[in-house]
């Protein structure tokens, strides 16, 4: 990116290219205003990778009136696979547009005064965390540019639990059991999905559903299972928060010997890649976020332009079924 101790700029792309300074900028910044020959387009991309030029980003805000970096917020340990896979399609999303999204991952400096706000002049955030909880939005207002909400709302997350329910005593009557994980840092999640389940075992007349907090190794796993599940009449139909945790359950089922699905059903939430691969496979569930991406998309830059966004249409729940119920 140098030349001795000086940046490459657009007047070295536009000297090693043969073409105008201002056709540079068209072709660098995909202006659809100009129509730049396809040839000429190559070559310039081409000598910029060449030269190693990179955008200078305080010119190119001024250029512009706003920043083109979404900053994704994700207060999480780690993201699951279904976040991630969502990640991925805005991401896609955002580069046909002109914008690139970041995502910032961890939980530990939310309680610090350090925080990416310092090194990074994103035009939007997109939050993925809890709207309710106070250093989380504390930590988002310190950059002082509009926020959009990421996940889906409360509704939705009680949806799933509601609809696990309704599978699974659709096919049989079983005594429903909730399954959450340890961690911390998706409690709120974990919360609204054990709302829906609550939801659902009272609407059919059942008993409150039991929490079984499912530990992280997998000798544990079965030590508590089987000690949860002593107490619990059977057959089960187990609703668990994800299918991470889906599959520690159906793993310490078939460590104690319980058959599945006859006594113990299991209904997981994502469907992840490996859902299909475990034994049995994993019933599952997924947000198909589709009808939801583009108008998301699109409040994100109209925010970023400082104009008003509008109603994101919720994401529609989709039902897998295998083997484990």
């Amino acid at each position: 990116m140098e030349k001795g101790q000086q940046r490459i700029t657009s007047s070295d792309v536009a000297q090693a290219s043969g073409v105008s300074r201002a056709t540079v900028s068209y072709v660098l910044n995909n202006d659809p205003r100009q129509s730049i020959p396809e040839e000429t387009r190559k070559r310039v991309i081409r000598e910029a990778e060449k030269l190693g030029y990179r955008p200078f980003t305080p010119a190119r805000i001024l250029r512009a009136g706003h920043s083109q970096i979404v900053l994704a917020v994700l207060p999480f340990e780690q993201v699951d696979p279904g976040l991630a896979l969502g990640l991925k399609e805005l991401e896609a999303r955002l580069v046909e547009h002109g914008f690139t999204l970041i995502s910032y991952v961890g939980v530990q400096q939310l309680a610090t005064k350090i925080h990416p706000s310092a090194n990074v002049t994103p035009g939007v955030i997109v939050s993925y965390g809890d709207e309710t909880d106070p250093a989380i939005a504390s930590f988002l207002q310190q950059f002082q540019v509009p926020i959009l909400p990421g996940m889906n709302n409360q509704g939705m997350q009680q949806l799933v639990g509601k609809t696990q329910v309704d599978y699974l005593l659709r096919h049989s009557q079983r005594q429903i059991v909730f399954a959450a994980p340890e961690r911390q840092d998706v409690q709120f999640l974990v919360q609204a999905r054990l709302k829906g389940v609550l939801q659902g075992c009272s609407e059919h007349g059942l008993e409150p559903a039991p929490v079984f907090v499912v530990p992280a190794s997998r000798p544990a796993a079965r030590t508590a299972i089987r000690e949860f599940l002593t107490h619990q009449p059977s057959p089960y139909g187990i609703c668990c928060y994800n299918d991470e945790v889906a599959f520690a359950v159906l793993a310490a089922l078939i460590d104690e010997g319980i058959s599945i699905p006859a006594t113990a059903a299991v209904i997981g939430c994502d469907d992840i890649p490996l859902a299909q691969f475990s034994i049995p496979a994993l019933t599952t569930m997924y947000f198909d976020r589709q009808q939801s991406l583009d108008p998301l998309v699109e409040n994100i830059m109209a925010a970023s332009r400082g104009e008003p966004t509008r109603q994101v249409p919720p994401a529609s729940l989709k039902l897998i079924v295998r083997d484990s119920a």
